[in-house]
């Protein structure tokens, strides 16, 4: 694959040219990207362990038709591939986090939509381009965690696959008010450390205030205004290993998606909450991505 970096106003662009076959990486061929999620996945298959939301529970067929699974490219066993999540914006773009598209290509990675069990044979779309948001991890670690993702070929949209609505600025104050439920789903690990699942799973969590979220016995002054926290205080529901980059939701109609999974210390410990990226303070970016506009740093 052919590939070029450009800048597009204020983000790094990475864009794919022709296809390229790779065969399946193996423990002596396997060089390590750097990404840790796409490490992991690939690592997974190479030892071949089992195929990570805790407390959640299955999820309701057609219920989340915006989450899509982001799978390496050269692992076809895509119970295995899944390394990231991802959210339908429309036809052509996907919303992910930047720490998932860290260090990867075009070519290094393909995406399943429209289902919420990933299965071996599941349809995978090409990927033309990443957009990594420039202010990313410059202010902070983790600070503006969030990329773009176009496809090659528009998605085919339909019940099992559909947009979600982004959360604007002004809607904030009702849709994340202090204990407010918001709705986290992904294909990541029911247990810390675990492997990841085939059916997409959900969980409930209250919406964390950054008072609290930034005491010193969570996360002191890590947390900066590019994000939201959620979860429970006594831990045991979370976002885990294998749903970074996927959606966090609204329950308020109607659904948006109000932020991107990002980071924790471990999965649903005890006043260590689920770190998300705070998608309202990226709208206005993301529409000028995918609208063909410069992409404007916040």
């Amino acid at each position: 694959m052919a590939l070029r970096a450009v800048v597009l106003g204020t983000a790094m662009v990475i864009a794919a040219g022709g296809m390229s076959v790779a065969q399946a990486p193996t423990a002596a061929t396997f060089k390590k990207t750097g990404n840790a999620d796409f490490d992991d996945a690939v690592g997974r298959f190479i030892e071949k362990t089992t195929p990570k939301i805790v407390g959640g529970k299955p999820a309701t067929p057609d219920a989340y038709p915006w989450q899509v699974s982001l799978v390496v490219q050269t692992v076809d066993a895509s119970g295995w591939a899944h390394f990231c999540g991802g959210s339908i914006f429309n036809e052509k773009w996907i919303i992910t986090a930047a720490h998932c598209m860290d260090q990867l290509f075009p070519s290094s990675f393909q995406v399943i939509a429209g289902t919420t069990r990933i299965a071996d044979n599941s349809p995978r779309l090409a990927v033309a381009r990443i957009v990594i948001h420039a202010a990313y991890e410059k202010a902070a670690p983790h600070d503006s965690d969030i990329a773009l993702v176009e496809l090659q070929e528009p998605l085919q949209l339909g019940s099992s696959a559909k947009p979600v609505a982004v959360l604007a600025d002004a809607d904030e104050p009702n849709v994340l008010a202090d204990g407010q439920k918001l709705i986290v789903t992904g294909w990541g690990a029911t247990t810390e450390s675990g492997g990841v699942v085939r059916d997409l799973r959900e969980v409930t969590v209250p919406f964390v205030t950054k008072a609290v979220c930034s005491d010193p016995l969570s996360y002191g002054s890590a947390i900066t205004d590019t994000m939201i926290c959620a979860g429970l205080a006594s831990g045991g529901q979370d976002s885990c290993q294998g749903d970074s980059g996927g959606p966090l939701v609204s329950t308020v109609a109607p659904v948006r998606l109000v932020g991107v999974v990002s980071w924790g210390e471990g999965c649903a410990r005890p006043g260590k909450y689920g770190v998300y990226a705070r998608i309202a303070k990226f709208k206005s970016w993301i529409e000028s991505c995918t609208s063909g506009g410069n992409c404007p740093a916040k």
